[in-house]
């Protein structure tokens, strides 16, 4: 088993896009995550389309990650952080661009450029 697992949450009635870390990438993923502040925004409702990333511990620890919100569950406990310069959402998606065709890492690219969730 691998350390984590990310996938792209991005097609409905689809399999996501998923892909392993390395051990190495999960341990300082999981850092970034835990190092985040706390926050009170919950992941909104953005229906079709980019719904962001999942990123899925061995051991079950559990993050999603859209736009600036992480909702990050660890034992059995689920907490909002705030990424305000959304550096965990470009992380992962520079570390799924090789499982990603270019016009599919351009189109979602832009949609982290997007200043509106």
């Amino acid at each position: 088993m691998t350390p984590a697992r990310a996938s792209l949450d991005l097609f409905s009635g689809r399999e996501a896009i998923s892909w392993a870390l390395s051990a190495e990438e999960s341990r300082a993923l999981r850092e970034a995550v835990q190092a985040l502040p706390r926050g009170s925004r919950p992941i909104p409702d953005v229906g079709l389309g980019y719904r962001g990333f999942e990123v899925a511990w061995e051991g079950g620890a559990h993050a999603r990650v859209y736009h600036d919100v992480i909702e990050y569950t660890e034992s059995g406990r689920t907490v909002l952080l705030e990424d305000s310069g959304r550096q965990l959402e470009q992380r992962l998606l520079t570390g799924a661009r090789p499982h990603l065709t270019p016009e599919l890492f351009t189109a979602v690219e832009a949609q982290l450029r997007s200043t509106t969730p």
